[in-house]
C-alpha cells in the first residue's frame, strides 16, 4: 500500500475535490470557460499520464483566469496513508459526481472517443440563451499531503487551483483525475435554481 513511502509532495495519497459554480454570459464567445474547456477536452492527450497532468493542470489555470465570474464553490480533502484506500474513495467520488449528468457529451478515454453518436446541429432547435451557470468540478488522487484544500471562501478556492495547477505537474504524483462540467451539450442552460438543486453544497463565495 505505499503507506510509509514518502513522495515529492510528502507522505501519503491525498483525495481533493473542488466543484466551483460559475457565470457565463455568452456561452458562445471563445474566452468563455465552457469554449475553453470544450477545446481542451477535444486537444487533451489523455492516454498518457503526461496528458492528463497537462489537461488537470490547464483546466485549473483557466478557472484561475475567470476568478471574477466564480459565485459558488466547494472544496473537500482527505488524507490517506492506505493508497488503495485512496483510490477506492476516488472512484465513489467520481461516480457520486457523474450520477448528476443525465448524459456526458465528452466521454474520452485512453484517447478514444466514447460519446455516443448526435444528431447534427442543424438538426437542433436554435436557442437564444447564450447566458448560463455553470458547475465544473475536479476531483484527484495525488500523491502526498500538498494539494491540501480547505475552506470555501474566494481565497482559499483560488489557492486550491493554484495548488492543483502546480502539484498535478509534479513527477508522476497525479494518481486518478476527473473533471466534469456542465453544461456540455449547447443547448443545455442552467440556471442559479438547477445549481441549487444539483449541487447543495456550493456556498456563496
Amino acid at each position: 500500500d505505499n503507506d510509509d513511502v514518502v513522495t515529492p509532495l510528502g507522505p501519503g495519497t491525498s483525495l481533493v475535490q473542488v466543484s466551483i459554480g460559475m457565470e457565463v454570459p455568452n456561452r458562445d464567445d471563445p474566452n468563455s470557460i465552457l469554449s475553453a474547456l470544450k477545446r481542451l477536452s477535444d486537444t487533451a492527450q489523455t492516454d498518457s499520464r503526461m496528458g492528463v497532468q497537462s489537461l488537470t493542470s490547464q483546466v485549473a489555470i483557466e478557472l484561475l483566469r475567470r476568478k471574477s465570474s466564480i459565485v459558488s464553490a466547494s472544496t473537500s480533502y482527505q488524507h490517506y496513508r492506505n493508497n488503495n484506500k485512496a483510490l477506492r474513495d476516488f472512484q465513489t467520488k467520481s461516480v457520486t459526481e457523474r450520477s448528476k449528468f443525465e448524459q456526458e457529451q465528452v466521454s474520452k478515454y485512453g484517447g478514444v472517443d466514447y460519446t455516443g453518436r448526435r444528431q447534427s446541429s442543424s438538426n437542433l432547435p436554435t436557442s437564444s440563451d447564450k447566458a448560463t451557470m455553470a458547475v465544473i468540478t475536479i476531483i484527484l488522487a495525488i500523491d502526498g499531503d500538498s494539494t491540501k484544500v480547505t475552506g470555501n471562501t474566494r481565497a482559499d478556492v483560488e489557492d486550491a487551483l493554484r495548488r492543483i495547477a502546480a502539484d498535478v505537474k509534479v513527477g508522476d504524483s497525479l494518481q486518478s483525475a476527473e473533471i466534469l462540467w456542465t453544461p456540455e451539450d449547447r443547448f443545455e442552460t442552467l440556471t442559479l435554481r438547477d445549481v441549487v438543486a444539483d449541487y447543495p453544497e456550493l456556498r456563496s463565495v
